[in-house]
């Protein structure tokens, strides 16, 4: 039984016990290579306990199988470091959140996650309190985490998302507006001058460039309209390169990188701080927190 023997690897990792973990995913693989859960799941389990060749042999093997599936692709280009894409394609994004939309509150409690608070703090920075009054976009807006603190400012709260599972979420908290189903960058191109205020909460850990997603948010917002979002922060190895695509599969960044990228999107007073995003075993995982006005 496949789902059996990958439900009782899950277990068995977070009980730390990693190779009865690997062990199950191998059995799935070896009852059905065509199912994609095992390889998925085998693979980001090796890179939890940091054995990436294995990992990438695992996404090689996975895209023997199934050539072009979007989950090993992007994986196996974290993993070893060729061909990286610009950013994580829509095919990776809609698996990875539609399959944890359901557990995903709960798996980011387990991470001391941090990133709506965060944001709440850099938007109370910038904004007064004042009576909902402003056309709000919560950018890669996933279950509505941050839904419960952008209401008070909203006149129209939007939320965006490319996976449908994450928005069925978002839906019943009641808070939003409108919520859309689209890519990103697709959806604030179309939406000239719309929004006062534009939060994008750890989403574009999931973009390499930034050129594109924030020259869009700049044409999106009003004349001095805000900017709020979260990046993981590069490692000082990365810094010439700006980013880097890391083995689990998200994006980080420079700080010199971010505040170069807005400058060039025509920002203005641009604030970065740095922060604690959440922690991934035991260990607090290092962002950066920006803030900025379009012109």
């Amino acid at each position: 039984h496949v789902e059996a023997h990958n439900n009782l690897g899950n277990i068995l990792a977070k009980q730390g016990r990693h190779d009865a973990a690997l062990a199950c995913y191998r059995a799935s693989i070896a009852l059905d290579p065509n199912h994609p859960d095992g390889p998925k799941l085998l693979g980001l389990a090796l890179h939890a306990l940091g054995r990436i060749d294995e990992a990438g042999a695992v996404y090689r093997q996975w895209l023997a199988r199934d050539p072009g599936n979007p989950v090993a692709t992007h994986m196996l280009a974290a993993c070893s470091g060729q061909e990286i894409p610009a950013r994580a394609s829509d095919g990776y994004v809609k698996n990875i959140f539609d399959g944890m939309a359901g557990e995903f509150d709960q798996h980011l409690a387990r991470l001391g996650y941090r990133a709506p608070e965060i944001v709440q703090a850099a938007v109370g920075r910038e904004l007064p309190a004042s009576p909902a009054s402003l056309r709000v976009l919560d950018a890669g807006c996933g279950t509505g985490l941050c839904a419960r603190f952008l209401r008070p400012y909203a006149q129209t709260l939007t939320g965006v998302d490319l996976s449908a599972g994450m928005l069925r979420r978002a839906a019943q908290t009641g808070l939003y507006d409108m919520l859309i189903e689209a890519e990103l960058t697709t959806h604030l191109q179309a939406q000239r001058a719309a929004y006062d205020l534009i939060v994008c909460s750890d989403t574009l850990c999931y973009f390499g460039a930034l050129d594109a997603v924030l020259t869009a948010a700049a044409a999106a917002l009003r004349p001095r309209g805000l900017l709020v979002f979260t990046v993981e922060r590069a490692a000082q190895s990365a810094r010439d390169a700006g980013f880097r695509l890391a083995a689990h599969g998200r994006y980080s960044h420079s700080e010199e990188f971010v505040r170069a990228t807005l400058r060039r999107a025509a920002f203005r007073d641009i604030d970065i701080r740095e922060v604690a995003l959440r922690n991934e075993g035991g260990v607090p995982v290092a962002g950066l927190v920006a803030t900025a006005r379009a012109a």
